[in-house]
């Protein structure tokens, strides 16, 4: 009743598709992307604990996952791009889920993650594979200020810092860690709905995305090239409707 224990394990593949394939053709250089892609396969296992004791909830979990062929898209030297195999990675960590209901109007939820994404063999063994933050979380409230008539929910996410696309040598800097709060103020009268919300409330400057130039193999590539995609600052959301 109060107590549970689970675990996994599970094979699973993806087969390539037509983008995977021909999506992507340099124009500069007339290379076709290639034809020998493989199926990207993976064994992985998870194992975890869950807890209900009245208005708490809880769950923690470790998983692991070791691929092989994983695909990945990648912009190289003498500017061609095209979808590749990366030598068999693994990814491995564990995620903790909590949820506490205060009374029957306030209630809390929140999230931590530690992912690990690393190169098994191959030339970049032990180096971390792009664009996956180490950690990641997450804190919510909800509050029903008047039945469901009128209702907040903010929310705060963080994500930490992690590796550039591209920069499997892992010599590039990271992209920054970042920290964003939204605020939903909203409500519902029988089929009409409203709710007015503001995304990224301290108009925190941030990207979650580049690809750095891939030092060192080609074009007069340098430590700290790279092209950054900025998130929008503060905005704002007006929503209403009726449901039938």
């Amino acid at each position: 009743q109060h107590l549970a224990l689970f675990g996994r394990m599970a094979q699973s593949f993806r087969v390539l598709n037509l983008d995977d394939r021909v999506g992507a053709v340099t124009a500069l250089n007339g290379i076709l992307t290639t034809f020998d892609l493989c199926t990207q396969k993976s064994h992985d296992w998870e194992a975890g604990v869950r807890i209900n004791a009245g208005p708490l909830e809880a769950q923690w979990s470790y998983y692991n996952m070791n691929l092989t062929d994983e695909i990945h898209f990648r912009y190289g030297p003498n500017f061609e791009a095209s979808n590749t195999n990366l030598d068999p990675t693994r990814r491995y960590g564990h995620e903790t889920i909590v949820a506490l209901r205060l009374n029957e109007d306030v209630r809390l939820k929140g999230g931590l993650a530690y992912t690990r994404a690393v190169f098994r063999e191959g030339l970049f063994a032990g180096n971390d594979v792009p664009l996956v933050s180490r950690w990641t979380g997450n804190v919510g409230l909800s509050w029903d200020i008047f039945k469901k008539f009128l209702t907040l929910d903010t929310v705060v996410r963080y994500f930490g810092d992690r590796r550039m696309d591209n920069d499997q040598v892992n010599l590039q800097p990271m992209i920054p860690s970042y920290t964003t709060v939204d605020l939903r103020l909203g409500g519902t009268i029988e089929q009409f709905f409203w709710s007015v919300s503001v995304l990224n409330l301290f108009d925190v400057e941030y990207f979650d995305y580049a690809i750095a130039s891939p030092y060192p193999y080609g074009f007069a590539s340098q430590i700290g090239t790279y092209n950054a995609y900025p998130q929008p600052g503060r905005t704002f959301m007006v929503r209403a409707g009726m449901k039938w």
